[in-house]
């Protein structure tokens, strides 16, 4: 029998990404460039190319959502004082209310997403899955350039 997790991973979480952007539009923003404001709160004044790395996306892709995100007032680009060539992401101070905005989306998309679910199944939903991830963390693989082909 083959396994179905991965395959049920990927559907869940495209609807959601897919429910959040529709949602989303008012405010004229994405689940990606939300996840990029996130994880930028997280790691102020990072680097850009360290903003992709934890986001594990491409450079280039990143750079367009940065685009995006400056051009909307959420986020600037500094040069490093150490090398001209790097760019150093700050939040602006709209950020944070946008960001609001968003995680109240997310959290009417989760609700929505999770209503078929007890609380009691929704806390241990969330539990395995946080097992799942940290697990996965630990044990690491190192990445094989042969199964990007």
């Amino acid at each position: 029998m083959h396994s179905k997790f991965g395959f049920l991973s990927y559907e869940i979480s495209h609807i959601i990404r897919q429910r959040f952007n529709k949602k989303a539009e008012t405010i004229g923003l994405t689940h990606a460039q939300w996840r990029a404001l996130v994880h930028l709160s997280n790691n102020e004044n990072c680097r850009q190319i360290d903003l992709a790395e934890i986001l594990e996306i491409k450079p280039i892709t990143l750079v367009r959502q940065i685009d995006l995100l400056e051009e909307a007032g959420l986020v600037r680009r500094n040069k490093d004082s150490e090398d001209r060539r790097v760019y150093r992401l700050e939040l602006m101070p709209k950020a944070h209310a946008v960001m609001q905005q968003l995680w109240d989306i997310a959290d009417a998309v989760e609700a929505q997403v999770l209503s078929a679910l007890t609380a009691k199944e929704q806390e241990l939903l969330t539990s395995l899955l946080e097992r799942i991830k940290n697990s996965i963390n630990v044990n690491a693989i190192p990445e094989d350039p042969a199964l990007d082909d």
